[in-house]
């Protein structure tokens, strides 16, 4: 699933495809989760104009990383940000059957991550729209660095 795709900014387009009724049901991810799912969540790159970041941001507020000040759509679909960054990560993992290799930090896998310039989980999912990559690591090893 693409958080992207629930942005208030282009929603409208899912609604006139599925009609008001089935667009209100639409990306009830806490509701999925609930019953068991799995979700995995990926950019849409590059059919959709969001990064991982802003895309964190759409999933755990349910407001436009286009114009935030728009009224968040089903705002009660919203994920706790950690919820999201796992379906990103570890739950993208799973789903194409790579979470012995990546997805997770752990000892054995591939030490594949970034470092960001700040900390979303205690400064709040706002701050997703202006936080830049300091650092990609891959396989263990810096391979690219803000600087």
């Amino acid at each position: 699933m693409q958080p992207v795709h629930a942005d208030p900014a282009i929603v409208d387009n899912w609604r006139a495809m599925l009609g008001d009724e089935r667009a209100e049901r639409g990306f009830a991810w806490p509701e999925k989760t609930a019953a068991g799912a799995r979700l995995a969540f990926g950019t849409d790159t590059p059919t959709a104009p969001h990064p991982p970041l802003p895309n964190m941001f759409i999933a755990s507020t349910r407001r436009s990383a286009l114009d935030p000040g728009l009224p968040p759509y089903l705002p009660h679909f919203a994920l706790p940000l950690p919820d999201a960054v796992v379906h990103g990560t570890a739950d993208a993992a799973w789903a194409c059957r790579a979470e012995d290799a990546v997805g997770t930090i752990r000892q054995g896998l591939l030490a594949d991550l970034v470092v960001l310039d700040g900390d979303p989980f205690t400064a709040g999912p706002d701050t997703l729209l202006n936080t830049r990559v300091a650092r990609t690591i891959s396989a263990g090893r810096t391979v690219w660095q803000y600087e």
